[in-house]
């Protein structure tokens, strides 16, 4: 692993080592006693609460989003499929039937059938599902951004939430997994940052579209790769990490988003290490 970029470059070898064990330690005493004389080892990140925060309340309901909100995470990260009928709503799957108590591909649903049903996957007590417009009216003038995942769906739906996302006073960031979706959402709703999501088993490739970030999983986020990405002027997401060997690896690379689903030791863990001033990402308004 190579020194991180912000490391003082003109610093000895074994002071870097010093500083470096220091950032892994969680800010021990060597980095503290340096820190008035050396730049910091890590940058930033914006701590990015996956589906909400999945690990202290029911994924992608707006319990999960508020909690999220409490620990610190400075962005949230959702996953929106279509019903029936064209409302745009909070759902990983396609189906309902992992998450909720219902059945059947969300697609099939009528908005007022899902609104009756309840997430029950995670702790505590079972949420309704929330419209898009739902979350977006919450983070109106806030200062979180929404990290929206367009799933694989009708081209008239992917346009149809790139335009309500355009139209709140939410801070949102576009992304998928599908060049297509993206493209389609940029020509309805220009103003909005675009960022592809790749892993190992799918990696488009952008095919011109002009992208403002990429959403990398681990397996993918290697040094070199995040350094090419930035280069080319495209911040770097990570996901999914939930542990500090993780949180210091992608910080160390330099990644500008951690991806998790434990958003408070995420927030705790970055405020502990990194000492410079935090990152906040593209904003489509």
């Amino acid at each position: 692993m190579t020194a991180p970029p912000r490391a003082a470059r003109t610093a000895a070898l074994a002071a870097l080592a010093v500083l470096a064990a220091g950032c892994a330690a969680g800010g021990g005493p060597a980095l503290q006693a340096r820190s008035a004389v050396a730049p910091a080892v890590c940058a930033s990140p914006v701590v990015i609460g996956h589906r909400g925060a999945p690990f202290n309340a029911p994924e992608n309901t707006m319990a999960s989003f508020e909690t999220a909100l409490d620990q610190g995470a400075d962005w949230l990260e959702t996953d929106v499929q279509t019903t029936r009928d064209g409302v745009p709503v909070l759902m990983h799957d396609p189906t309902v039937d992992r998450t909720t108590n219902g059945k059947g591909a969300v697609a099939d649903l009528t908005a007022a059938q899902v609104a009756a049903l309840r997430v029950t996957v995670g702790p505590g007590p079972a949420q309704s599902v929330p419209t898009l417009e739902e979350l977006l009216e919450r983070l109106s003038g806030s200062s979180a951004t929404l990290l929206m995942e367009i799933k694989w769906q009708r081209p008239e739906d992917v346009a149809r939430i790139a335009r309500i996302a355009a139209g709140s006073k939410a801070h949102v960031v576009l992304y998928s997994f599908s060049v297509d979706h993206l493209r389609q959402a940029h020509a309805v709703a220009p103003a909005l940052p675009v960022v592809l999501i790749q892993s190992g088993g799918i990696a488009e490739d952008p095919k011109g579209l002009k992208l403002n970030g990429i959403a990398l999983d681990t397996g993918l986020a290697t040094a070199a790769r995040i350094a090419a990405e930035r280069k080319a002027g495209r911040e770097v997401y990570v996901w999914t990490l939930d542990g500090e060997e993780a949180w210091q690896l992608m910080t160390a690379r330099d990644a500008d988003g951690l991806i998790t689903d434990t958003p408070g030791p995420a927030r705790r863990w970055v405020d502990a290490n990194c000492r410079t001033e935090r990152r906040t990402g593209p904003r489509g308004h």
